[in-house]
């Protein structure tokens, strides 16, 4: 862990009270992958597990973060090598899925190349204020409840568990309790068959074969397919995915 917090510390500058929260809460070896050059740690990803709710089921996902080399190793594959090492990871585990959010506006063609596509859109609206939350609701399970509501019943939502909500809360309190927003991010489709019988279940009448997986993934997300022909615009309805407070 030391290895991989360090890198974390040196390419996004995070400080030592954030990086204790992701770490406490989020890091375990067992989804951490790690490229050495020789003795030396230079780059690092992280699988981190989340579930969505996709077609009214509750599906797990890997959501890919912390995706760093350091400076003077950069431009050498490593990350390369490691995405693709992640997606075996990924597959192997039997997760239908994977999840990430680019940290700068370039990287989302850097990330197509790997079969990613957008399907999360930055909100304009504020979410419900955590810090509300808690001042209504004292006990944190209770706090935990009321949150949890917000977006159970959203199809195509990210969801958190009681876990994940204690290191929302604790990284609030220290950030302040800023407005917080929808992000935008990116999936790939890492089961087919799975992903799309879902899809087929509620549209059972929607026979169709796409061979292009990152529009593929658009399609069974329902990401902006109003704007799409025919008949894709009718045989995959819109959707509005949501993903939000991802200790990003």
């Amino acid at each position: 862990m030391p290895l991989v917090r360090q890198m974390w510390k040196t390419c996004f500058g995070d400080d030592d009270d954030f990086l204790d929260i992701l770490f406490n809460y989020k890091y375990r070896n067992e989804n951490t992958l790690i490229y050495f050059d020789g003795d030396t740690a230079v780059a690092s990803l992280q699988m981190l597990p989340y579930t969505i709710t996709f077609y009214g089921e509750e599906i797990s996902f890997a959501y890919l973060a912390g995706l760093c080399t350091l400076p003077e190793y950069r431009r050498r594959g490593y990350m390369d090598q490691l995405i693709h090492r992640a997606h075996d990871v990924i597959g192997e585990r039997g997760i239908p899925l994977s999840v990430l959010v680019p940290a700068e506006d370039w990287l989302y063609g850097f990330y197509e190349k790997y079969g990613y596509e957008k399907v999360f859109e930055k909100g304009t609206v504020p979410l419900y204020p955590l810090q509300k939350i808690l001042e209504d609701n004292p006990d944190i399970t209770e706090a935990y409840k009321v949150y949890d509501a917000l977006f159970r019943n959203k199809d195509f939502c990210v969801q958190k568990t009681f876990t994940d909500f204690k290191a929302i809360v604790e990284e609030q309190i220290i950030d302040g309790f800023p407005e917080k927003y929808d992000i935008s991010g990116m999936a790939r489709i890492m089961d087919i068959d799975y992903l799309y019988g879902l899809y087929s279940q509620k549209n059972p009448h929607a026979g169709i074969e796409i061979k292009d997986i990152r529009f593929l993934c658009r399609l069974l997300f329902g990401y902006k397919t109003d704007e799409l022909d025919e008949p894709f615009r009718s045989l995959f309805p819109l959707h509005h995915p949501v993903m939000n407070q991802m200790l990003e």
